[in-house]
Parts: C-alpha cells; sequence; structure tokens
C-alpha cells in the first residue's frame, strides 16, 4: 500500500510544487500590505471580520487547488492501464481505494500545517483574534476532504471522465453552503457558539461520515470485474 500512495504523491509532484508556491504568494502579499498599513499613518486598518474572511478566502483557494490535481491520478491510472493492472496484484480493494484517501490525507494535512502557520503568524503581527484563524485551515482541509472522497468512488464506478465534473459539482455545492453560513454570520442570524457548534462538532462529524461512506462504497466499486 505504501508503494500505491507514492505513487500518487510522485504523480502530482510537479503540480504541487507549482500550486505550493502560489498558495504562498497572496499569503505574502497580505503580509506585505498589512504591514504596510499598519505603519502608515492615517490608514484605519480593515475590520476584523473582513481580515478574517479575507485569510478563509486564501486558505479555502490554497487547500482546494493544491490538492485537486490528486483527481487526475484517477486519469493517469485509466489512461495508462494502470487502473487495470493493479487489481490482479495482491492488494485488496480496500488497499487500492485507502491509498487514494492516504495520499489525500497526507496532502491536506501538509497544506493545512503551511496555512495554519501562515495564519498564526500574520494573527500575532496583525492583531487578529487567533481562534478563527486556527479554525480555518482545519475547516478548509474537512471541505476538501468532503470532496475529494466522493470523487475518489465516483472515479472508480463511472470512470475517470467523470471526476472532474463530478468534483467541480460537489464543490459548488461546498462553496455554496459556506457562502450561506457566511452571510447568515455578516447579517447577525449566526453568532460565536453556533459557528464553534459547526466547526468542532458537525463538520468533523459529517466529515468522517462522507470518508467513510466514501471508502466502504469505493472499495467496492474497485472490486468490480474488468
Amino acid at each position: 500500500m505504501k508503494g500505491l500512495v507514492l505513487k500518487d504523491i510522485f504523480g502530482v509532484r510537479f503540480q504541487m510544487f507549482g500550486a505550493v508556491a502560489l498558495m504562498l504568494l497572496p499569503s505574502l502579499m497580505l503580509i506585505l500590505g498589512g504591514g504596510g498599513m499598519a505603519v502608515a499613518e492615517g490608514i484605519e486598518p480593515p475590520p476584523i471580520e473582513l481580515s478574517v474572511l479575507l485569510y478563509g478566502l486564501v486558505n479555502y483557494i490554497s487547500i482546494t487547488l493544491c490538492s485537486s490535481f490528486l483527481v487526475n491520478t484517477l486519469g493517469f491510472d485509466e489512461r495508462s492501464g494502470w487502473a487495470k493492472m493493479q487489481r490482479t496484484m495482491p492488494v485488496t480493494g480496500g488497499e487500492i481505494i485507502g491509498a487514494k484517501f492516504a495520499a489525500m490525507g497526507l496532502i491536506l494535512a501538509m497544506l493545512t500545517v503551511m496555512s495554519l502557520i501562515v495564519n498564526i503568524v500574520c494573527a500575532q503581527l496583525f492583531k487578529i483574534p487567533l481562534e478563527p484563524m486556527i479554525a480555518l485551515p482545519f475547516v478548509m482541509c474537512m471541505v476538501q476532504a468532503m470532496s475529494l472522497s466522493p470523487t475518489f468512488t465516483l472515479g472508480y464506478r463511472f470512470g475517470a471522465k467523470a471526476t472532474t465534473a463530478a468534483y467541480i459539482c460537489i464543490m459548488v455545492l461546498l462553496a455554496a453552503a459556506m457562502a450561506v453560513i457566511v452571510f447568515m454570520v455578516f447579517a447577525g442570524d449566526i453568532g460565536a457558539a453556533a459557528l464553534r457548534v459547526i466547526a468542532y462538532a458537525v463538520m468533523p462529524a459529517l466529515t468522517a461520515a462522507v470518508v467513510a461512506v466514501s471508502w466502504i462504497t469505493g472499495k467496492r466499486a474497485v472490486m468490480v470485474d474488468i
């Protein structure tokens, strides 16, 4: 299984390097821009809510962009014939689909840690509340896990051509849900307590359920006769 995981990670290593560099660029611009505003006289800093929303967007784009290349690995496997070849090897369906989930977990963990470090540094520099800056990367990580997990299963069930459309549809739905929550926060319909329940209880439970169901159904899809 270790080889299957490394195969997926190595398959997108060049895209990952470029995506990570792109991820750091907006964060660096925010640091430099925030520093300029902090020292300039007569310029008021942006509202805290706007700053948190801005970093949330950066975290969302960064984690989504960098990890979305994993969707391409299904296409690589299908075009190269590896998708059929691996089913003849002494590995179970759970190990095959589990390798996808393991690669997803490793890449999301790396991106989440990088985003978390940037957020904490910026929170200290610009006096932004630390709690939302710490919670944001984890929330975005869970959102992406809920997008990629069913995409892997659908890819094995219906073929690699279905993965891109499925991934986009799932991402649009989740992004719309987050936009509704943000709108309700700014409208005052959701308070801090409700946000904590969503971030610390609802999101982890929902993510665990989606990943578990996707893994079980994906394991069955992998073992379908060629």
